[in-house]
C-alpha cells in the first residue's frame, strides 16, 4: 500500500466467492487482539486502528479476499503514524483557518470526507472485490477538545520561544558578547533554533497531505 500517496497498492491475485462476516471478524481479532468485535465495530473509533497497524491489516484483508484497494484514500479513514508534529497541528490549522477563509473551506472539506470503516462495510468490499467509499452515515465525528487545542497552542509558543532564543544567543555569540567563538557551539545553537522550524514544516506538510485527501473521487 502506497501510503505516501494516500492509496493502496495493486490488487492481489487471490480470489474468493464470498467473504463471510465471521471470517473478517476473526481476521481483525488476530491483528488487534480485540475480544469483542461485531459487524458494527469501527476500525478507527472502536479499535483504534491507524498508521502501520491499519496498513498491515488492510494488506492482509486485500490478500485474503482478492480486493482491489487502489481506490483507498488513506487519510480519509486513518491517521499517519503519530509524531511530535501532531501536537502542533490543531493550533496551526486553527490559525490558518482564521487567517485564510480558503484554507478553512479546504480543511473543512477534508474533515467532511473522513469516514469510519465498519466490519460490515469490509464484508461488502470483500464481496465487491473493489473499494467502496462509505456513505454519509459513516462520517467520522472527530472533534478537537479545548484541552488539546490549549496544549497545541502552548507547543507552538514554546517552539517559537526556542527559535527566538536561538536567534538572540546566536547574535550575542557572533557579536563576541559570550566570550571566545567556537564553531561547535555555534552549530549547536543554530541546530537548537532551527529544530522547531523543522517540526513546524513537517506539521504543515502533514496538513497539506490531509487537504489533498479531499480531492478526487
Amino acid at each position: 500500500m502506497d501510503r505516501a500517496h494516500g492509496r493502496a497498492g495493486p490488487r492481489s491475485t487471490v480470489t474468493t466467492d464470498d467473504a463471510p462476516l465471521a471470517d473478517i471478524i476473526e481476521l481483525i481479532k488476530g491483528h488487534t487482539g480485540a475480544k469483542s468485535v461485531t459487524a458494527a465495530t469501527r476500525l478507527y473509533a472502536d479499535l483504534g486502528m491507524t498508521g502501520d497497524g491499519a496498513d498491515g491489516f488492510l494488506r492482509a484483508f486485500a490478500a485474503k479476499y482478492g480486493v482491489d484497494l487502489s481506490g483507498v484514500v488513506w487519510l480519509r479513514y486513518f491517521d499517519e503514524e503519530p509524531t511530535t508534529n501532531d501536537l502542533m497541528e490543531p493550533a496551526i490549522t486553527l490559525a490558518a483557518s482564521v487567517l485564510s477563509p480558503s484554507f478553512a473551506l479546504r480543511w473543512q472539506a477534508a474533515r467532511n470526507a473522513e469516514r469510519e470503516i465498519t466490519i460490515a462495510h469490509l464484508a461488502d468490499v470483500a464481496r465487491a472485490k473493489v473499494w467502496i467509499h462509505p456513505g454519509e452515515a459513516f462520517k467520522h465525528d472527530r472533534r478537537t477538545s479545548p484541552l488539546v487545542l490549549v496544549f497545541s497552542a502552548m507547543s507552538v509558543l514554546v517552539m517559537a520561544f526556542f527559535v527566538l532564543l536561538g536567534g538572540v544567543v546566536a547574535y550575542a555569540f557572533l557579536a563576541g558578547e559570550l566570550g571566545e567563538k567556537n564553531v561547535v557551539v555555534l552549530v549547536g545553537i543554530f541546530s537548537v533554533s532551527l529544530l522547531p522550524l523543522y517540526f513546524a514544516f513537517a506539521s504543515w506538510r502533514a496538513i497539506e497531505r490531509k487537504l489533498a485527501s479531499a480531492d478526487g473521487g
